[in-house]
């Protein structure tokens, strides 16, 4: 007996368009493009920083109302517009972007992590600085800092605000929000955190404490990959400036312009520093030790639930990529006035 198949044929047709538009119309943000708009943004900024002319400003560029004047609007610029742009665009959600609650455990380690974390990152300041005033090595300063010697209220509370709280905030959201958000779970964890710590170092524009920086932004990568949750690395960052300000009378932060300009380095700095890295890695890596076991059972959740097929690594990165890697290349050629 015949038998029939009363199911409409499919459309060939039909199909193969559907297919060639998944082809070439991307549902999901890449990182490259993530990168590019930030890049971009961060390029024209430091171009216009850099050769407007002085006379044209009712403030000097170094002073604290043109500190927060351009750095408000970079940040602005260039880490929350693309995070709402993305957002929208590609309707990622806050979930994926500021992540789960991680709990109070993660919320303590993050913490408890940020004070030896303050101590090293200011030795290795010190110990960077007497190393280039030592061997005559001189960098050029920030694209975007102050200088003040006024300590009002008014002027600390601006500082503050302008220097720290909101951009820790506007950092944490996108090198370890979007960032994280928009990165394929089928790539390395390890490339990942890595990328988010060069691109959080570059991004600060700051050569002479460019290692720091970039040690500073993988742990803080790191931080986030463990807990889940981008306020854990805020917390982290919370937990530095706390223990600098109660240990500075200790350990003070070396100004490179003034060490660079006296030219004569007072020794006790240099084995203070030392004995506070050593003694800060002993509370240091305990803690780490108990981040690492969080990310790990973090990971085996995260691939028991998460698709990992069907990724592009060409079309989730790209020339995009490149070509704002060459673009931030570009803002550090025009710093270190090469």
């Amino acid at each position: 007996m015949a038998k029939f198949d009363f199911r409409e044929p499919e459309d060939p047709m039909a199909s193969g368009e559907d297919q060639e538009k998944d082809t070439l119309l991307p549902n999901t943000a890449t990182i490259g493009n993530v990168v590019l708009f930030c890049a971009a943004f961060s390029t024209v900024i430091s171009l216009i920083w850099k050769f407007i002319p002085a006379a044209a400003l009712p403030f000097a560029k170094s002073s604290i109302l043109g500190f927060s004047l351009i750095n408000l609007v970079r940040l602005f610029l260039c880490l929350l517009l693309p995070i709402i742009f993305f957002s929208r665009r590609y309707r990622i959600s806050d979930t994926l972007v500021m992540g789960q609650n991680p709990g109070l455990g993660a919320v303590i380690l993050s913490f408890l992590i940020g004070c030896p974390a303050s101590l090293i990152l200011v030795s290795m300041h010190n110990l960077l600085v007497h190393f280039m005033v030592t061997n005559g090595i001189t960098l050029l300063m920030p694209t975007f800092f102050y200088g003040s010697e006024d300590i009002s209220t008014e002027s600390r509370l601006l500082a503050l605000t302008a220097a720290f709280l909101i951009p820790v905030l506007l950092q944490e959201l996108f090198f370890r929000g979007l960032f994280f958000a928009v990165w394929p779970r089928s790539r390395a964890v390890f490339l990942k955190i890595l990328l988010s710590g060069l691109l959080f170092a570059v991004f600060m524009q700051n050569p002479v404490d460019f290692l720091p920086l970039l040690l500073l932004g993988i742990l803080l990568a790191y931080v986030r990959q463990s807990t889940g949750h981008f306020l854990c690395p805020v917390i982290t960052q919370i937990s530095m400036l706390l223990t600098y300000y109660v240990f500075s009378s200790l350990l003070p932060y070396q100004d490179y312009i003034k060490a660079t300009v006296a030219k004569e380095l007072d020794f006790a700095f240099l084995y203070t520093a030392a004995a506070a890295v050593v003694m800060s890695l002993l509370a240091f890596l305990p803690v780490l030790s108990q981040l690492r076991r969080m990310s790990r059972d973090a990971a085996a959740v995260d691939l028991s639930s998460g698709d990992t097929t069907g990724e592009n690594t060409q079309r989730l990165f790209g020339w995009s990529l490149g070509l704002g890697l060459i673009l931030f290349a570009v803002s550090w050629v025009l710093l270190l006035g090469i």
